[in-house]
């Protein structure tokens, strides 16, 4: 009976990992693009090499400001 409980808490445990892993990439991406943008183009406006790379690194739906996109 203690095997059964310590694997439930050890599945348990695993599980909250999980979720909590999982939500620290949307957290952390925030602002990706605009500070992957400014970084690349420095300065320059419409790039389309630094929208492309940004894009790919940090996910086509963190567009900012500093692409030139509607925020």
């Amino acid at each position: 009976m203690a095997a059964q409980s310590t694997r439930m808490v050890a599945l348990a445990l695993v599980v909250l990992l999980v979720a909590a892993t999982a939500l620290v990439p949307t957290a952390t991406a925030y602002g990706c693009y605009d500070d992957c943008y400014e970084r690349c183009a420095n300065g320059k406006k419409d790039d389309p090499a630094c929208t492309k790379m940004c894009n790919q690194a940090c996910g086509s739906t963190d567009k900012g400001a500093a692409a030139g996109a509607p925020a």
